[in-house]
């Protein structure tokens, strides 16, 4: 799920495929919501500014109740109900969002925006992105992985990443700070996974218990998730995944073959179960990968109305487990939303 389509591409080559071969809104009234006390969302009024400064129209909500990761509906173009899930989030690695993205996030459910920072971003603008975050009531967690960071000697851009977060937290108020990171380190895309797979994984679970384990030193220790394909448990990599799931505060996963979402994903569902972690279900909307998947992958040309309808089969088949929703990504989700 890297911003590389290059990386995309090798995943795929290296790791999917063989396991592909096996396998054989429209428009709502509703634009904000704030969240208070049990889920109960009431009108409110705000004025915010976008990541360049440009104070932006003031949005509106109206009064509504509902549960965490629950749905709302409204009328589309076609008639029919259009189902949107709240609570969801979105992946972002291009640009910190401006209008035009708020606007999107507000009208598809946003409440969770998984940002990459640039290392050229300036300290300034990550407190103007964060603060006005806060003003949506949209929890900001910092996205970022490289494949080497699985290895041993690459354990030391994990810990810089962690200790970009905690100084941006310490520039904005408690309310205003990054919730946690979100690692995206792929290691079957490494040189040497062919050859020595084992040895890689031993390292990238070994990184994982420390990067958590350094969280956890802090006062208020940011929460520490991973991405993770489908397929590690059908690959015979069940250890690893078990222990990525038991050392971090949850996952996210790469469920990325369609109409196959409910069975690839039930042993994540089952350990983050039975350790009581996180689990999100990460849709793939970037049209790029359609050349080199057969559309066995992206939501692209699906759209998003049968994106959410997965989605919610998907909670019915596990209606215990609280499984979350991610778009991939940010940016098209926007052309989807206005395509729809």
């Amino acid at each position: 799920m890297k911003r590389d389509l290059l990386c995309k591409s090798k995943f795929i080559a290296a790791f999917m495929c063989p396991v592909l071969a096996l396998c054989g809104c429209g428009a709502f009234d509703i634009t904000y919501f704030h969240q208070m006390n049990d889920a109960e969302l009431s009108e409110i009024t705000v004025a915010i500014k976008d990541a360049e400064g440009y104070e932006m129209e003031d949005i509106v909500a109206e009064d509504v109740r509902l549960t965490a990761n629950a749905g709302v509906t409204g009328g589309s173009d076609d008639g029919k109900e259009a189902y949107i899930p709240q609570g969801a989030g979105v992946f972002s690695w291009d640009h910190i969002p401006g209008r035009d993205d708020i606007n999107c996030m507000l009208e598809n459910g946003i409440s969770e925006i998984y940002q990459y920072m640039k290392p050229e971003y300036s300290d300034m603008s990550v407190k103007k992105f964060l603060e006005s975050m806060d003003e949506l009531d949209i929890s900001v967690y910092i996205l970022d992985g490289e494949p080497e960071w699985c290895y041993e000697s690459g354990y030391q851009g994990m810990a810089e990443c962690l200790d970009r977060v905690r100084n941006w937290n310490s520039l904005v108020e408690k309310d205003q700070r990054i919730k946690g990171v979100i690692y995206d380190m792929e290691p079957y895309v490494l040189d040497k996974w062919h050859s020595t797979p084992d040895q890689i994984l031993e390292e990238y679970v070994s990184n994982v218990i420390r990067i958590k384990e350094e969280a956890g030193r802090d006062e208020n220790p940011l929460r520490i998730y991973f991405c993770i394909p489908y397929t590690y448990d059908i690959t015979g990599k069940e250890n690893t995944l078990r222990s990525v799931i038991r050392e971090s505060d949850g996952v996210f996963v790469m469920n990325y073959f369609k109409g196959k979402e409910i069975d690839h994903i039930s042993t994540e569902v089952a350990l983050c179960s039975l350790y009581e972690k996180r689990i999100v279900n990460i849709y793939e909307l970037q049209p790029g990968l359609l050349s080199q998947t057969t559309d066995t992958i992206t939501y692209y040309r699906d759209g998003l109305g049968a994106l959410r309808d997965n989605y919610r089969q998907l909670r019915d088949a596990y209606p215990d487990s609280n499984i979350g929703l991610a778009y991939h990504t940010l940016e098209y989700l926007r052309v989807l939303s206005i395509s729809e």
